[in-house]
């Protein structure tokens, strides 16, 4: 049992969205320095949040030249994670 429940309406991406990376699989990407998470949108439509991910990591995630491969050496599996139902 969850102590909180996500609404994924607060972590929704609409196309005026300035979050959008250049990426072969990765479509956007947010990072809230006030709660730690990093969310995550794949071109094939899943998306992600990272719990508990801190700033110095969302900032070089940001601002890595590969978002894919820093995601995975970085972030999957260092860092919990929810998918988040958008539908």
């Amino acid at each position: 049992m969850s102590l909180f429940t996500i609404n994924p309406s607060l972590y929704s991406f609409d196309d005026g969205d300035r979050d959008s990376v250049e990426s072969s699989n990765i479509d956007k990407i947010k990072y809230c320095s006030y709660t730690y998470t990093l969310i995550v949108k794949f071109t094939g439509g899943g998306v992600y949040l990272y719990s508990s991910v801190p700033h110095s990591i969302g900032k070089k995630f940001a601002a890595a030249e590969s978002k894919g491969k820093y995601l995975a050496k970085y972030i999957v599996g260092a860092y919990p994670y929810t998918k988040l139902d958008t539908q």
